[in-house]
């Protein structure tokens, strides 16, 4: 065994160095490094393929064994810090971490330490990168090279006006906007009508989706945002503590205020399966407005409780089909709004004689036929 050259024995020989390669073939999430002052910018001398694997390192709550933990890529054109396993030949790299800052220039594929796609670091349409939005709500276009000034840090943590051409603009991340610009409004709530001499007409009983509550002040919203465009959300600030969570491509988001209050907007459709059995408890009011058809069908037993009044407003059609008895109790049936009682089999028509031919023979004033498949109640 050589005690000379081993990890922990031959020195800490560390590094600062740009991504410049993630697909890795092996698929252990390894990327390629050229570390500052141990590699070249010159492609020629040191190419890409020649840049060792470098291994990364993942925290202590991340298991990296078998498929547990956590995983994501850095992409090229990420400055990294990490050492090297061997400090004599620095062959096995290993990456610490990350290393954020203002990107002073775009990506250059002649030269090394820089994205070799030209892709990163880039304008951010979707993280709102490369625009500015003022007051009024109009967008200033800046060029890349005054975007690449701009903070790594992702916008809905920073939240921050910067002064463009003497006036005061907003850094938004663009998907607050996309977000407020697909609210739905003005949604109808069932039965808010009023009745004016029989004639319906319709009441201001309608609701808004609520707008987001972000307010972010810098640095308590700890935001995650993928290249895929979605986003994670834990907003401490102080009275406006916020959980968001979003599907940036769909525009599929739920969001917590701090109220407690919860938005939930599904742009596709929407699936659940309970295998147990269901409880919910509402202790406000519900209002369900559905745009199209409602199907419910329920093999079993339909019980339901109400302790208030029923009121049921239907426009179209009403067809029910029993293929049992139907049961009926109340105080009074009124059908069409009408003013005379029914009549039932046995009921007294009268109190003078019975003329000849209304009772038959038997001399009384009773009705002797009625519906077999209607009963009326004594």
């Amino acid at each position: 065994m050589n005690t000379t050259h081993f990890s922990g024995l031959d020195g800490f020989v560390w590094f600062i160095g740009v991504v410049e390669d993630n697909n890795d073939p092996d698929k252990l999430g390894r990327v390629k490094v050229r570390a500052y002052g141990h590699h070249t910018n010159d492609l020629s001398n040191i190419p890409l393929e020649y840049l060792p694997w470098a291994t990364v390192m993942a925290p202590t709550n991340d298991t990296s064994m078998q498929g547990v933990g956590n995983f994501s890529t850095m992409k090229p054109g990420t400055w990294v810090v990490g050492f090297f396993l061997d400090a004599e030949e620095k062959q096995q790299p290993v990456v610490m971490g990350t290393l954020r800052g203002k990107p002073g220039s775009g990506p250059n594929k002649n030269l090394g330490f820089s994205d070799p796609s030209e892709i990163n670091p880039q304008r951010k349409k979707w993280s709102g990168h490369g625009t500015l939005v003022d007051k009024d709500g109009n967008n200033f276009d800046y060029s890349t090279d005054k975007q690449h000034i701009e903070s790594d840090i992702n916008r809905l943590a920073r939240n921050e006006t910067v002064t463009w051409e003497g006036e005061d603009v907003s850094l938004a991340h663009s998907i607050l906007q996309t977000k407020e610009d697909a609210r739905t409004k003005e949604v109808p709530i069932a039965n808010e009508e009023k009745s004016i001499g029989g004639m319906y007409i319709e009441a201001d009983g309608k609701w808004d989706e609520p707008a987001s509550t972000y307010a972010a002040v810098y640095p308590n919203n700890n935001v995650r945002e993928t290249y895929g465009k979605n986003i994670k959300e834990y907003d401490d600030t102080d009275g406006a503590t916020r959980i968001h969570e979003i599907h940036g491509e769909s525009g599929t988001f739920y969001e917590i205020d701090h109220k407690g209050n919860k938005v939930t907007r599904i742009t596709g459709d929407n699936y659940e399966v309970i295998a147990g059995s269901d409880f919910v408890n509402v202790k406000g009011d519900v209002n369900l407005t559905i745009d199209s058809n409602c199907n419910t069908y329920v093999k079993g037993n339909w019980n339901i409780q109400v302790d208030g009044n029923v009121v049921e407003n239907i426009k179209g059609t009403y067809d029910q089909n029993v293929t049992g008895d139907a049961t009926m109790d109340a105080k009074t049936i009124n059908l069409n709004n009408g003013t005379k009682g029914a009549a039932r089999l046995d009921d007294q028509v009268d109190t003078g004689d019975d003329p000849a031919g209304i009772s038959g023979s038997d001399g009384s004033n009773k009705i002797e036929s009625a519906s077999k498949t209607v009963i009326i109640g004594d």
